[in-house]
């Protein structure tokens, strides 16, 4: 059996969204509803550039050069070259070393790691035992992939995984904070692990958190997220 593929099968399938680009899970269309936007704390700092789109979309050889000296790259039959980072803990998980800041094209993930341009921005994340998380590289640029969810006061998500792969509300993907710190460092905040299933299992699934800076920097409300480039 090929390393990078999952063992088990569970309730749904996070997938890239249609002709619109969102990055959303795809669950009963019915249950997005939108949770209500995230407290505004009077914060005025305009979006890093880092969470904004760049000007020219990177190819295969930019993301081998500059992620490189920060992981190593592993040949794969389903999804090609990989990387995996290094110098990251046992309890490390994508999106959880950074904060959400608010844009026009909706909530953008900024971390403060040299590669987190590309990973948090591009392509995909898988993970299996033994083998720890793994990103795909993708093409087309988002504030962020990822499945979101609420869930009685507190903010979840996480990654969209490459295809083929499965998993649901139970994996190990998912980051919780509670509500009114969404838009706050998020390991000041984050939920135990040991917690995350239990309230994962009570929220529903969004298609995005309402944003509160996009006016202020941008000249307009945002809230879904809005992809740019090439597939």
């Amino acid at each position: 059996m090929n390393p990078l593929r999952p063992t088990l099968i569970f309730a749904f399938i996070a997938a890239l969204a249609g002709a619109s680009s969102t990055a959303i899970a795809q669950e009963n269309p019915a249950a997005y509803e939108a949770p209500p936007p995230p407290p505004d704390d009077g914060v005025e700092t305009p979006p890093p550039p880092s969470a904004q789109p760049p000007p020219q979309a990177p190819d295969q050889r930019t993301f081998e050069q500059q992620l490189s000296p920060y992981g190593r790259w592993v040949d794969t039959p389903e999804y090609g070259r990989v990387w995996i980072p290094a110098n990251v803990g046992s309890d490390w998980q994508p999106y959880s070393d950074g904060q959400w800041v608010s844009t026009s094209s909706g909530w953008s993930f900024a971390a403060p790691v040299p590669w987190g341009w590309a990973v948090y921005h591009y392509g995909r994340w898988g993970w299996r035992a033994g083998f720890g998380w793994y990103w795909v590289p993708g093409y087309v640029w988002a504030p962020a992939w990822v499945s979101w969810r609420w869930a009685n006061g507190y903010a979840c998500w996480a990654p969209l995984a490459p295809r083929g792969y499965i998993y649901g509300r139970g994996w190990r993907g998912w980051v919780v904070v509670p509500h009114a710190h969404f838009a706050h460092p998020i390991r000041r905040w984050i939920v135990p692990r040991a917690q995350v299933s239990v309230i994962v299992r009570s929220g529903r699934p969004v298609r995005a958190f309402p944003t509160w800076h996009a006016r202020q920097f941008n000249g307009h409300h945002g809230g879904g997220h809005r992809a740019h480039g090439r597939r």
